[in-house]
């Protein structure tokens, strides 16, 4: 039945039923993904400014170290308290250098005591970094004074937010693969 409109091609699958199988678009779709990209973007934009303020703590912390040490020192540092004795060439993998650069800088630690090469049990060729007494007394001071920090920050917060931090921290250390219980 014609109201005098043309109906034009395709006018008859309008007035069809859809198939169960066939995807049908919700109207609200694209409001609930508009919706989901601002949440990801303030929840970017708050770790943005928490980040900030996390930085400052990490070189702060590290600049007051018992021994000098910078910044990439310390993260090999807390790699080898977290993973292990580790090549050079995994070295240099985890902290996106050459292994010549991380083999320079593996011996700036070694020089001040902090790791050691030793033989790599699963290849006599070859050496592994681990880090020595020195070198964990060094990252046990870094963490303290950046957990004192934190724990000063922490108190300043209302008890509420304390708990909704713990989760969403949790949730964040995940999806970014970073193990809790590695020293920082």
């Amino acid at each position: 039945m014609s109201d005098g409109l043309d109906d034009g091609p395709g006018a008859d699958e309008l007035e069809r039923p859809v198939d169960a199988g066939e995807a049908e678009i919700e109207p609200d779709e694209a409001a609930v993904d508009e919706v989901a990209a601002d949440e990801v973007e303030r929840v970017a934009r708050a770790f943005l400014t928490a980040g900030r303020a996390l930085l400052g703590i990490s070189l702060r912390s590290v600049a007051a170290a018992p021994v000098p040490l910078t910044v990439p020192q310390h993260r090999l540092l807390v790699m080898i308290s977290s993973h292990g004795p580790r090549r050079i060439g995994a070295v240099a993998t985890d902290l996106g250098v050459n292994q010549s650069n991380a083999s320079r800088l593996v011996d700036r630690l070694v020089d001040q005591g902090l790791v050691r090469r030793s033989p790599d049990p699963r290849d006599a060729r070859a050496s592994a970094v681990e880090l020595t007494d020195a070198g964990r007394r060094a990252l046990d001071a870094v963490t303290a004074l950046r957990l004192a920090e934190l724990r000063t920050i922490a108190s300043n917060m209302p008890s509420s937010s304390r708990r909704a931090v713990v989760s969403a921290l949790r949730d964040f250390s995940n999806a970014a693969h970073e193990d809790e219980t590695s020293s920082s």
